[in-house]
């Protein structure tokens, strides 16, 4: 990617950003995009995908016993409800948790106190939080206390917890790369037409875009981890522009 790196975008919802654009071939789950807003994945040492074998593999060989913060993290992620809604979480806001809500009674708490002596007023940490739109309770903890190893599978089908249903307006993002473009019925055909090209090729999993690159019909890119197949913006969508990048998707 080089020097273009920095003009790319994803559109979409940021708060269910899918990356997999082919809603067809992902019989298991979308592929959804996590930040891992409270490092609980970076925590336990997993990638976000870890099955809940790998998480236990994981907490137990970190001791996480012995450590509060990690058994807390622990239980988070064995319920299924609770590790979608992690998931989920868009980056830059926090996932409320018990450990969010201590820091923000924290911090609400010494803006408080400095306000308080600057003004002479009496205003609480609650009210802080509700200023700020944040609820001044401490959020319900839904974790599971505990799950025997025996339940714990090595199939990662079954084992991966399932994250959030994909948004209803629309069942995919596509990203933009040095491009403004939003024809969406222009990046329907280019994304269908993939699916079913690359159906064959075992390359189940792709993202699309458009590009502003002059001189160039497609770009493939295959350093982002799936292969993205970018559309320049400009470009017609052909059956032979589709088997040509298909092609060099997987090559």
């Amino acid at each position: 990617m080089g020097d273009v790196t920095p003009h790319l975008q994803l559109i979409g919802r940021p708060d269910m950003a899918i990356v997999s654009t082919s809603t067809a071939l992902m019989s298991v789950r979308a592929a959804v995009v996590c930040s891992d807003v409270n490092g609980y994945y970076r925590a336990l040492g997993v990638h976000s995908d870890a099955t809940r074998r790998q998480l236990m593999d994981a907490y137990v060989a970190r001791d996480g016993q012995s450590d509060a913060r990690l058994t807390y993290i622990f239980k988070q992620l064995l319920n299924p409800h609770t590790r979608a809604l992690y998931d989920a979480a868009p980056l830059g806001q926090p996932f409320p948790d018990r450990y969010v809500h201590a820091e923000l009674v924290r911090l609400a708490s010494q803006r408080a106190a400095a306000q308080n002596s600057a003004y002479g007023t009496e205003v609480t940490a609650v009210d802080i939080l509700e200023s700020h739109g944040l609820a001044p309770e401490k959020p319900a903890d839904e974790f599971l206390d505990s799950v025997p190893r025996e339940r714990f599978s090595d199939d990662e089908t079954r084992d991966r917890q399932p994250s959030l249903n994909s948004p209803t307006t629309r069942s995919y993002s596509y990203l933009l790369l040095a491009s403004t473009c939003d024809d969406k019925s222009r990046m329907d055909q280019w994304r269908e037409g993939l699916g079913q090209a690359l159906a064959d090729r075992k390359c189940p999993r792709f993202a699309v875009g458009f590009h502003g690159m002059p001189g160039r019909p497609f770009i493939v890119v295959k350093d982002l981890g799936d292969p993205v197949l970018f559309l320049h913006e400009d470009q017609l969508v052909t059956g032979e522009l589709i088997a040509a990048a298909a092609t060099a998707a997987v090559e």
